[in-house]
């Protein structure tokens, strides 16, 4: 048995007791007694020859002898037992973690007033206990609070009423392309709108988990599926569809197209508990340097339009934020994002994904017409769908400028329908499948008087280096601007 664990010099702070096996410590002081038996007739001198000897204990470094009387004890344990250092372990008294000052009238008025005032402190309670009078003597406030502490009466007071969770620990997923984060944001700084109006835009934005690469970030004006889902098909387009698309419990993000759109791409949706953000905290971290960094150089006296902040968010996502070492990861998220191993799938067009982004639903034809009707719009079917009773439609109820004849069996699409064209059946011609172009969304104008433009001699450096790398890479755009969006209709 090794000699070393007497006298060693042990940290000062450490004296739980549970750090340290005092019945090994025990064991190492018998074992010259255990090593060598004694003959008949030498186990008191021996006995007396071990009690003059000092031990320095190992929790507290105090210098003790041992009397004849706990040495003969201990020795007749280790006798009779199969292992003799859990037979020298010390025994738990019968009154453990039972305080003796705190009585029953005080546990019962501390438990009651716990439910009745939550919010309450220790001091609080304490200082309200003393004030009733409960009994002759109040025990101390040191008393009171670790009587709370084993009774884990702080566990109330910080656990969300919404859910019941006693700890929080981060994580990280094993690939690219796992889990996507998605939240909105409300920017700090206001946008000049086509109408002449000022309004505060929402960042939508995406973020990889394992590689804390932004998927995609663009401005709007207001934030709703048709937002989501535009910004979503954007980032899929770009960088491959994710494997779980992580969001919280917005309205826009349970919106039943959403929902069904990412079914049809195999893709799974998992959402926040409520009143959770922290869960989302990787996305919820995006906001800091956004602001810190992208807004804080955009010049104050300027105007800035919806077009120019996109512009901007766009060279500085590709430029700054993705070439700069993350401090968690150690690694640029570019790095990251191009290195690891990933789980992505090739995208879609961006024009099909879109039209995976339709919520289903089922109507009954008009038998005089040929018509339905799709949240308040009437819709023409073609004469060879017209004489069924009832079709499978596919539709945005943002966009109810057309919709998809569905197959019952497969859900595949079978032909496009179109709102009824009244004017071309007042000329006594009905319009089976009209031609729908639609109009590209116009350029961003950078040169309007006063407005912020994208010169690079009115913005700070850094600014100004991410916009002329990001041209040379020919990525100026990065964004697709939903129509007609902050014009005054």
């Amino acid at each position: 048995m090794p000699t070393l664990l007497i006298g060693t010099v042990m940290d000062l702070k450490k004296k739980n007791a549970l750090a340290y096996d005092r019945g090994l410590f025990r064991y190492v002081i018998l074992e010259p007694l255990l090593s060598r038996p004694p003959a008949p007739g030498e186990l008191a001198a021996r006995l007396r020859e071990m009690s003059c000897k000092i031990h320095i204990q190992q929790w507290d470094h105090r210098p003790i002898n041992v009397s004849v009387r706990t040495l003969e004890r201990w020795y007749a344990q280790c006798k009779k037992a199969e292992l003799p250092t859990q037979a020298l372990q010390p025994k738990l008294r019968s009154d453990r973690k039972q305080t003796r000052v705190v009585l029953e009238t005080h546990k019962k008025w501390l438990a009651e007033f716990n439910r009745s005032y939550p919010s309450w402190s220790v001091q609080l309670l304490y200082d309200n206990m003393d004030a009733a009078k409960l009994a002759a003597t109040i025990p101390s406030y040191s008393t009171i609070l670790r009587y709370f502490k084993s009774q884990n009466f702080f566990t109330k007071s910080t656990r969300s009423k919404h859910r019941n969770v006693k700890e929080i620990r981060s994580y990280e997923v094993e690939y690219v392309g796992q889990l996507w984060h998605m939240d909105f944001h409300m920017g700090s700084r206001m946008v000049l709108t086509e109408s002449g109006e000022f309004k505060q835009p929402i960042c939508m934005a995406i973020i990889d988990d394992k590689s804390r690469l932004v998927c995609h970030a663009q401005w709007f004006l207001n934030e709703t599926a048709e937002v989501l889902v535009h910004g979503l098909c954007q980032a899929m387009a770009k960088r491959g569809m994710p494997a779980t698309f992580y969001t919280d419990n917005g309205s826009a993000m349970k919106a039943y197209e959403l929902v069904t759109g990412l079914e049809v791409l195999a893709i799974k949706k998992e959402t926040t508990l409520p009143y959770a953000a922290y869960q989302n905290g990787k996305q919820e971290s995006f906001w800091k340097p956004l602001e810190g960094r992208l807004i804080k150089m955009l010049p104050r006296e300027k105007r800035v339009t919806l077009d120019v902040l996109n512009a901007v968010t766009q060279a500085w996502v590709e430029q700054d934020y993705h070439t700069t070492v993350h401090s968690e990861t150690r690694e640029t998220p570019l790095f990251r994002f191009l290195n690891e191993k990933h789980v992505m799938r090739p995208a879609l067009p961006f024009n099909d994904m879109k039209k995976c982004f339709r919520m289903r639903a089922k109507r009954t034809v008009r038998k005089t017409d040929g018509t339905l009707t799709l949240d308040g719009t009437r819709f023409e079917l073609p004469r060879c769908y017209a004489h069924m009773d009832e079709v499978l439609l596919r539709y945005a109820r943002w966009d109810l400028g057309e919709g998809e004849i569905l197959c019952p069996d497969t859900f595949k699409p079978l032909c496009v329908i179109y709102p009824l064209d009244k004017l071309t059946n007042s000329l006594a011609h009905r319009a089976l499948d009209p031609d729908k172009v639609s109009k590209l969304a116009p350029n961003i104008d950078l040169d309007s008087e006063g407005i912020l433009c994208l010169s690079t001699d009115t913005l700070p450096p850094l600014l100004a280096r991410c916009l002329q790398q990001q041209a040379q890479e020919n990525r100026l755009g990065g964004y697709i601007p939903l129509a007609n969006e902050g014009k005054k209709l």
